[in-house]
């Protein structure tokens, strides 16, 4: 199921034009990464089966100026229900998909995301909770 959602994410980048986001899938790995740079970790936790996370990944596949935020500003970590490499209390949920934004130290930026995830919330987290000067996003 993972490698699935791979080729589908690197399809769609690929016919977008876009740069595709490199996916951490090890939780624990991203977490070091995070530390060393600074840089919060954007959790998108899926479910296999769920049609609304396919969605949200193919639509956030497709937008250019969103994948360059989270490539450069984030350390992004793609993790399955299923797999439970990740820290389940922490990251605990009912819905699919859901977005977390944490801080090197695990705490959380903002609010999660649950369900039916509209790019214009990811946009707004993002802009709230990632320090920058200006906007982040030019629409």
């Amino acid at each position: 199921m993972r490698w699935r959602v791979y080729v589908i994410l690197l399809m769609t980048a690929l016919l977008s034009g876009a740069e595709p986001i490199s996916w951490y899938g090890d939780f624990d790995r991203a977490l070091r990464v995070s530390r060393q740079s600074g840089r919060p970790m954007l959790v998108v936790l899926v479910e296999r089966g769920c049609r609304p996370c396919g969605d949200l990944l193919r639509r956030l596949a497709s937008d250019g100026e969103l994948v360059a935020t989270i490539s450069e500003r984030t350390i992004p970590i793609l993790v399955t229900r299923e797999n439970e490499d990740y820290p389940v209390e922490l990251l605990y949920t009912l819905e699919y998909p859901t977005l977390f934004l944490l801080s090197p130290e695990e705490t959380f930026l903002g609010e999660p995301v649950r369900g039916d995830v509209h790019l214009s919330v990811l946009r707004r987290l993002l802009e709230e909770e990632l320090p920058h000067e200006g906007r982040l996003f030019g629409r």
